[in-house]
């Protein structure tokens, strides 16, 4: 190249980057920094910004605190602005990891998760995703700009006049936004704004929480008893009942039950093949042994995930989105399951391999009806396996301890060694992986549930040992997904592995199976169920009357129509009916939903279904009344004795 041609270009160059000082040196430049940052934010929540421009107000919202601190005169305003807009940003982020993992973006409400969250750190910074540090990166340059901005306010060169109308119309910002946010008038535009939007979402949800905590919003007992009744109108009468299903009523009477709650089990593991080799083989090989299948049971956990599946597959109450119910409603009068065998003479127990105050369940459980709570603090620890103690060990711990019960014994063990992120030992992992899934959390994922599976290999073989095997009630379910499909590209893996695509319909689906000995003939049924249908499916298999009428769920065993409303995941009114999956628009209205056949995986007209749409609105806000008024309590009355926080002994825990 001539000497000529690189003496244009050197020059040009030093003409742009002195013109590239300029821009960056100007305040405004901080403007590109917000609009990222924003832009950022939506597209990792999943808003559409072509629907809801409006969203990108927040941009706005920034610039006016950005300017009118830079603006103001006060002594400490650069520690307020750089303090508010940490603060901003730090919810920003976690907004976006909290939607990576829930689908939805956090309240305030969940704060109290933080202690929960300190608990499982390995699965805190799983659900880490790069692009989310976009929300915080321009801090230093915010601290910059601001420092820049000031000096040139401080030293006269903006008009006191303009100043002056700036604020006035900052002023006039903020009041529109809270008004927009409060919504005095309620509009469908305003509640797609208040839905997605970063600043109305959060202001809307700090006034939300603040009246519910100053305002009793109670139903009449009434209507919860209506919405209950017109929920279950499908269960047939006894009349209409076929010959098989009336013998089946009553026939676990009298045995043990064991219910096993499977971490992170998802349906599709079941009788499938990996490579040639079982998942799932002990599971498999029980569903041909005296074993009800149930092979369209959904999960419908809210905020509180495990606790909020035992508390669901307990009591027939659907959990709320304001948290954990073992913490919200602790001392509530519940007559679930336990409680019912109780009344029929059992003894109680629980078993848990990780520390007894995690989801608060040494204080829930003496009013859930639990006996006896073995934890991490009073069972053997010399075999740990992620988060606690190995499924192999507290199931052996569990059939010890309960082989030695005089009585009939109701025990309820939870499974955690196929915790999330899945970091099984190597010696540990036995599944030959394809090299196309090596190292992906599909692959942990699979390894994790076999390793659960053989620890129920050797449950199933104690229990013949102990000569309880065929007088035992076993129900194993699972209590929510493993792999998320908006994460760490399972929808890739998992779809690959299915030979169809894996969304929401895949992922919220869960084992549940019932193995009665005596049945005679195993059977499939794939009525579609949940959680809330697990006490009354059982008490139906055990001939337990239910004294009260506030039963959410259905009796799997003899219902003609299936339902189940989601809490958390998909948007509050989304559920699932026979073979429909309604899932609400990201706005959170009947507007814009989507719907789809469970069967053929092919979208459908969701503007149909609006009246089982209401109906799951209607049956989770009567589950929430149920649970704030303790309506339980005008049918029932437990005596229950909470043991002293500093025994540690917890055969102490128990209920009279």
């Amino acid at each position: 190249m001539p000497t000529r041609f690189w003496v244009v270009v050197i020059f040009f160059g030093v003409v742009i980057l002195e013109k590239m000082k300029k821009v960056i040196r100007t305040p405004y430049i901080f403007l590109f920094f917000l609009v990222l940052k924003v832009v950022t934010y939506y597209l990792l929540i999943d808003v559409n910004l072509l629907r809801n421009p409006f969203v990108l107000g927040t941009v706005l919202l920034y610039w006016i605190l950005f300017s009118h601190f830079c603006q103001s005169a006060g002594k400490h305003k650069k520690k307020i602005f750089v303090g508010i807009y940490v603060f901003l940003s730090v919810i920003m982020f976690a907004d976006t990891m909290y939607y990576n993992y829930y689908n939805q973006t956090a309240s305030i409400q969940q704060i109290y998760q933080v202690s929960n969250v300190a608990k499982v750190p390995s699965s805190f910074v799983a659900t880490l995703i790069p692009a989310s540090f976009f929300i915080i990166w321009d801090i230093p340059f915010a601290i910059y700009y601001f420092k820049k901005y000031s000096m040139e306010f401080e030293n006269g060169t903006r008009s006191r006049m303009a100043v002056s109308k700036r604020r006035m119309i900052n002023i006039a910002t903020v009041f529109v936004l809270l008004m927009i946010a409060i919504e005095p008038i309620r509009l469908v535009p305003v509640t797609k704004i208040n839905t997605v939007g970063f600043c109305s979402y959060h202001v809307r949800d700090i006034f939300k929480v603040g009246y519910k905590a100053t305002v009793r919003n109670f139903w009449e007992k009434e209507e919860v008893l209506q919405v209950v009744a017109k929920a279950t109108e499908q269960t047939p009468a006894a009349t209409d009942l076929t010959v098989d299903e009336v013998k089946l009523q009553g026939i676990g009477k009298g045995k043990n039950v064991l219910v096993i709650q499977l971490e992170a089990f998802q349906n599709f593991i079941i009788n499938a093949k990996y490579n040639g080799q079982e998942i799932t083989p002990n599971l498999n090989s029980l569903l041909g042994d005296n074993c009800i299948y149930f092979d369209n049971y959904y999960s419908i956990i809210g905020k509180g995930n495990t606790a909020d599946a035992e508390f669901a597959s307990m009591n027939s109450l659907y959990p709320v989105m304001d948290g954990e119910c073992y913490r919200l409603y602790t001392e509530n009068t519940y007559n679930g399951l336990p409680w019912k065998l109780k009344d029929a003479g059992y003894s109680t127990y629980a078993f848990h391999g990780n520390d007894p105050v995690f989801w608060n369940r040494q204080a829930a459980y003496p009013y859930q009806g639990i006996d006896h709570f073995y934890s991490k603090k009073n069972m053997n620890t010399d075999d740990i396996v992620g988060l606690g103690i190995s499924d192999k060990s507290v199931f052996s711990q569990m059939i010890d301890t309960l082989s030695k019960e005089q009585n009939k014994f109701f025990g309820f063990g939870i499974s955690l060694s196929s915790h999330h992120p899945y970091e099984l030992d190597e010696e540990l992992q036995k599944l030959k992986i394809k090299e196309v899934d090596e190292g992906s959390k599909f692959a942990n994922y699979l390894q994790s549930v076999h390793y659960t599976d053989e620890a129920i290999g050797e449950l199933l073989q104690k229990l013949k040992e102990k000569g309880l095997y065929e007088n035992t009630i076993l129900a194993f379910y699972g209590d929510h997904h493993g792999l998320n499909s908006t994460m760490d590209q399972n929808d890739l893996y998992v779809g690959r592995f299915l030979g169809y695509e894996y969304g929401y319909d895949e992922m919220m689906k869960v084992p549940c199976m019932i193995r009665v000995p005596g049945l005679g003939q195993s059977r499939k049924i794939s009525t579609l169920g949940c959680q809330v249908d697990f006490f009354p499916t059982m008490a139906y298999l055990m001939d337990l009357e239910v004294e009260q009428p506030y039963v959410m769920g259905q009796n799997l065993m003899i219902a003609k129509h299936g339902f189940a409303a989601f809490t958390a995941y998909l948007f509050e009114g989304s559920f699932a009916y026979d073979d429909i999956l309604f899932h609400v628009s990201r706005e959170g209205i009947f507007d814009g939903s989507e719907a789809w056949n469970r069967k053929s995986h092919l979208e459908i007209d969701a503007s149909k279904y609006e009246e089982q749409y209401n109906r799951a609105l209607e049956l989770k806000n009567a589950s929430e009344q149920v649970l704030k008024q303790d309506l339980i309590d005008d049918y029932v009355h437990h005596e229950v004795v909470v043991p002293e926080e500093e025994e540690d002994d917890s055969e102490s825990l128990s209920v009279e």
